[in-house]
């Protein structure tokens, strides 16, 4: 099976599991801090994978710490992305946040693209033009509706819907540098595994300083109710984590921004199914723009990497 096909494989099983990951976090945190479950949870991937790295794979774990600008970029780059996610994703609809942020990633790359940088990617094809101008189009509707309270759940006023908009392009943005990062990680030595423990050792500590002091005002929840919100959190948020982690050395950053605008389409039914969400037709709207834009996005982009693999091997 050709590289490109597998990387493909690996960036649709991260959009199945995101998309279950956040309708589940939407709901948790209206009762949970998020600070600290991000802590527990992701303090927790820390311990498992750089522990893993240091006992079976030493010589991944000194070429990243041979390399500390790329290691300080991407844990600085989780600390923002993170924390944008996690609150972005209890004050709007998790469809909403999603949608915005995974739409800011392929334009992010493109304007990656304009500046120079090697990781960055042009529009390859007429298919990828027309899908990304229409995915902005959707994710400015859609921050435009949600501020105007015609969506289906803002935790608040209009300031409110704003800030839940904003962390979603800010985490777009910078899960792409993310992305950017792990790549120039990748082809330095240092496998998927030793990158998803070591991009988060900063992400935990800044965690724990916000859980400690209270950031977040939440009534106490019983430690038998945290550790089994723990322990699924962990379930949604390894496998996926990892799956795009061994997806990025596979893929292009353009065609792996493409393939995961794809959750809405996951994300939208299973928030109706949970019911915490009210159903609306503006958010519909937004999405159904979005979805087509993703469509005709992830056509260009799977199409233009096959065409490069088969140039390759003629």
């Amino acid at each position: 099976m050709r590289k490109s096909t597998v990387g493909i494989l690996f960036a649709l099983a991260f959009v199945l599991l995101e998309s279950t990951q956040f309708v589940f976090f939407g709901g948790l945190f209206q009762k949970m801090s998020s600070f600290l479950f991000g802590f527990l949870v992701f303090g927790l991937v820390v311990f498992v994978f750089v522990g893993w790295t240091i006992a079976f794979k030493p010589d991944q774990f000194k070429i990243a710490l041979a390399h500390p600008k790329q290691l300080l970029a991407v844990n600085v780059g989780a600390v923002i992305t993170f924390t944008a996610y996690l609150t972005s994703v209890q004050l709007v609809e998790p469809a909403i946040t999603y949608t915005i942020s995974s739409g800011t990633m392929p334009i992010t790359a493109y304007v990656l693209y304009r500046f120079g940088l090697r990781e960055g990617e042009p529009m390859r094809n007429r298919f990828e033009a027309v899908g990304n101008i229409l995915l902005f189009c959707g994710i400015v509707f859609l921050g435009y509706v949600t501020v105007a309270g015609w969506t289906g759940f803002v935790r608040g006023d209009w300031l409110v819907a704003l800030t839940g908009v904003l962390l979603a392009v800010l985490d777009g943005v910078f899960f792409t540098l993310i992305l950017v990062y792990s790549q120039r990680m990748n082809r330095d030595g240092v496998g998927p595994s030793a990158v998803l423990g070591l991009r988060l050792p900063l992400y935990v500590i800044a965690t724990a300083l916000f859980a400690y002091v209270e950031v977040e005002q939440f009534e106490p929840l019983a430690g038998s109710q945290i550790a089994i919100y723990v322990m699924i959190g962990f379930i949604l948020t390894v496998p996926p984590l990892y799956l795009l982690q061994k997806a990025v050395p596979l893929i292009s950053t353009l065609t792996l921004s493409a393939l995961t605008a794809l959750g809405p389409f996951l994300i939208f039914a299973l928030q109706l199914l949970e019911g915490r969400v009210d159903y609306s037709q503006a958010t519909l709207a937004g999405l159904a723009a979005y979805f087509v834009g993703a469509l005709l996005a992830a056509i260009g982009a799977v199409h233009a990497s096959s065409t490069l693999k088969v140039t390759s091997e003629v």
